[in-house]
Formats: structure tokens, C-alpha cells, sequence
């Protein structure tokens, strides 16, 4: 009899773990509060509940009798993937309190604070008038962030008290725990650097530039591998192992967003999960690990020490979603035959005749791509949302 794998959620982020779980052997379960994403009809059975409520995925678990638990590409889903692992005394997540360290922002900038890691100094507040009070007397530009949400969720930068309010009430209306963190705005390039972890060390890498022309709190573009990885890459190393030993951290995935002012790399974000947009694609191509089978073995408790680095498929590649300017009912788009011979897989999301209805967050389609030439995919990725053109009505 297979053993039952809970994967939380089933959007099309997810679609990659399930194909690698089910190829591994297990019967596939998946939850999540919407029933019609797509990821749910490559599963073998789906159960309708909210992924983040991690009582309700506990007895779930018990009552289904179900082996093991994988995350999804949202750190909600982590946090509960760890508590129901550890509550279950299952192997491959780290402990809730470790997972709640790493993806809740306070607890995250002061972490780096004590192990000496360069990352802008925050202050994060549950009280409002306090948050009000602090932004009186702080060197502007400032950003303001929900202390528990992902994906550019109540994030705002400000220029000056006006604006720092806005970005307050903003944070504070969005955040989940009614927390949020205030901290200096670092002027500089944005990058990611991914890498697998096995025993606390790195086995495997891959970096990216990352994008956000649209939406500034939310990544539109990634190309693989990021500016001056090579000069950079020691001391990120250094940074994600000091975390690794720390935290005594389980197997996996642990990816760091930092910003690159002078030559340094400042940390603002770390995520312990399978990405959003299928990533992971992307970065197995650059890298030539399996990211997406080495997932699904750490996060189940299977030994991942022979999993090893093979021959990359692409020198260069990324990711990029295609973004209107406004809302409307979607007519069409086109590319630019430069960029599409690059495109080696799309993926729709908002089909013509269907309505868009939050621009700066949703996605019309998803587009991966490959260069031989880095420069080229450059001077491209910055020019996407030109050379794609848009119809809507």
C-alpha cells in the first residue's frame, strides 16, 4: 500500500512536487481553500481546508492517516507543514519555533542582529500609536512591511511622514498578527541567492537578479545567475551555513533575498520552501540539481546525500510574468518574435475574455526562457513589459 503525502496547497507552484511525490512512490494528497486550482487535478485526492490553519491540517493528518507532510510555495504553508511534522514526530522540517524564526520578520532581523549578519536594522511593533510615534523621528526613505505575509503584501515604502503613515495603517490592516516591522529603506540591485542543504552544508546553488518594474514590493522577473555571484558568493555562503549551524536546520531549501549597496549584500528576507511562478524550474537548469525530487526527499524524511549536481541545461535563464498597467477584461497578448524563440514554456493564467482585476498582483501568463548570450537576456528582461503587448478592453 502507498504511503499518503499531504502537500499543502495545489496551484500550479505546486504541480512539479506533486509530479516528483507521486514518481517517488506516494499517494498524493492535496489541501487548500481553492478547489478549482489546477495543481489539485494532478493529485490523487484533495481535501478542501485552509492550509494555514495548522489545527486543522493536524487532525487531517490523523484523520486520514496520512505519513507525511510537504510544504507549498507560501510561507504559511511552512509553518504549518513544521508543526504538524513535529507535532507528529516526523523528520525533514525543523521545529515550529525555527520555522517561525526564519519567516516572520521580527523574529528573522533579530536573529541576524545576534549572529552579526548585515541586514537593515528593523523595529517591529504590535501597537499602532507606538509605530506612529517611532516614524516621527526616523531618517526617511523608510519601508513599512506586515510582519507575516509573502509576496509583497503590505509592503510600502515612504518618503516622509505622510507617507510612513499610510504605510502603517497599510501594515497594519494586512498583517495576519497584527505586527509589523518598520525599517530603513537600503537603496541598491535585489537578488536571490537559492541553495539546497544537506547536513548544514551547501550542496547545492543558484542565484538570480531579481526585477519589479510594476509592482515594486513584488518580483515580476528573475534572470539566473545574479550580478557578481562569484565575488559574493563566499560571504553568502558563510552567512546561510552560520544560519544553518544556528538553527540546526533540517534539510532543504534555505534561500536568502538580499540587497547589493556598494559591493555588500544586505539580508531583508530567508525562505525555507519550494518557490512561487515554478521557479525551481529554472534554477535546475541553471544548477543541474534536482531541486524539485530533492524537495519532496527532504521534506518526507528521505536521505538526500547522494543526490548530486549534474550538467546544467542552460548557461542563462529566467522567469518572467507578464503584467498589465491596469484592470479590464483580457483581449489577448502578443511577444515579440526576439523574445519568443527564447521561451522554452508558458503557462496562462487569465485567459482572453476573462477579467483582471488586481494589475499590480495577478499574472496574465508565465513565461521561462533561455540566452546563450547574458547580456542579451538582460537588455531583454528589462525591456519585457515593452516588447509584450497587452490588449485589454
Amino acid at each position: 500500500m502507498k504511503k499518503r503525502l499531504l502537500i499543502l496547497n495545489g496551484s500550479f507552484c505546486e504541480i512539479t512536487l506533486i509530479k516528483e511525490a507521486k514518481k517517488l512512490g506516494y499517494y498524493v494528497i492535496t489541501t487548500g481553500n481553492m478547489p478549482d486550482l489546477i495543481g489539485h487535478s494532478y493529485a490523487d485526492e484533495y481535501i478542501c481546508a485552509d492550509y494555514s490553519d495548522k489545527e486543522k491540517i493536524l487532525e487531517i493528518v490523523k484523520e486520514k492517516e496520512i505519513d507525511r507532510i510537504v510544504s507549498c510555495a507560501n510561507d504559511f504553508g511552512v509553518l504549518t507543514a513544521c508543526y504538524v511534522a513535529e507535532k507528529m514526530g516526523w523528520s525533514g522540517h525543523d521545529s515550529y519555533e525555527t520555522a517561525v524564526t526564519l519567516h516572520h520578520k521580527d523574529k528573522f532581523k533579530e536573529f541576524t542582529y545576534k549572529n552579526d549578519i548585515p541586514s537593515p536594522r528593523s523595529y517591529s511593533f504590535r501597537d499602532k500609536d507606538l509605530a506612529l510615534e517611532h516614524i516621527k523621528n526616523v531618517e526617511y526613505p523608510i519601508i513599512v512591511k506586515a510582519n507575516d505575509l509573502t509576496g509583497g503584501k503590505g509592503i510600502l515604502k515612504a518618503e516622509n511622514l505622510e507617507e510612513a503613515k499610510i504605510a502603517v495603517d497599510n501594515a497594519f490592516f494586512k498583517s495576519r498578527d497584527k505586527n509589523i516591522v518598520i525599517e530603513p529603506y537600503i537603496e541598491g540591485t535585489q537578488h536571490t541567492i537559492v541553495t539546497f542543504l544537506v547536513d548544514r552544508k551547501i550542496v547545492a546553488y543558484s542565484s538570480c537578479n531579481c526585477y519589479s518594474p510594476i509592482n515594486p514590493y513584488l518580483i515580476q522577473t528573475e534572470i539566473l545567475p545574479a550580478d557578481d555571484i562569484d565575488e559574493l558568493k563566499d560571504e553568502l555562503f558563510g552567512i546561510i551555513e552560520k544560519i544553518a549551524t544556528k538553527l540546526n536546520l533540517a534539510d532543504g531549501i534555505l534561500a536568502l533575498q538580499y540587497i547589493k549597496k556598494n559591493g555588500k549584500p544586505y539580508i531583508i528576507e530567508t525562505m525555507r520552501r519550494c518557490f512561487g511562478n515554478q521557479f525551481l524550474t529554472v534554477v535546475g537548469m541553471e544548477s543541474g540539481f534536482p531541486w524539485e525530487e530533492a524537495t519532496v526527499r527532504a521534506e518526507t524524511g528521505m536521505d538526500c546525500s547522494g543526490l548530486k549536481c549534474g550538467v546544467p541545461k542552460a548557461k542563462y535563464c529566467g522567469h518572467h510574468g507578464i503584467m498589465a498597467t491596469r484592470n479590464g477584461i483580457v483581449k489577448g497578448y502578443s511577444i515579440d518574435p526576439s523574445i519568443e524563440k527564447h521561451i522554452f514554456q508558458k503557462i496562462e493564467m487569465i485567459k482572453p475574455g476573462e477579467r483582471l482585476n488586481d494589475y499590480m498582483n495577478e499574472r496574465i501568463a508565465y513565461i521561462w526562457y533561455t540566452y546563450e548570450d547574458r547580456d542579451e537576456m538582460i537588455q531583454a528582461a528589462k525591456s519585457f513589459n515593452k516588447l509584450i503587448k497587452i490588449e485589454l478592453e
